[in-house]
């Protein structure tokens, strides 16, 4: 995921953008805090064990076979 800050031309507007989408924010350091905390999360190690049983759509306790 892309993930950049950008000074909007709207006065007191910050955008974070993530790929295709974007937030806006009142200020640079409310933009940057949403970046790091994001970027920690995506950068966090995930098991996709747990990804399966957090799933919304019915998953839970499906199996996935890693070597299929």
């Amino acid at each position: 995921m892309n993930i950049h800050v950008e000074k909007s031309s709207e006065p007191e507007r910050w955008w974070v953008h993530m790929d295709d989408w974007r937030v806006g924010f009142s200020t640079a350091a409310e933009a940057e805090q949403f970046v790091e905390r994001l970027t920690g999360r995506l950068e966090a190690p995930h098991s996709l064990d747990m990804l399966v049983d957090c799933s919304p759509r019915g998953t839970r306790g499906m199996h996935i076979d890693a070597g299929a």
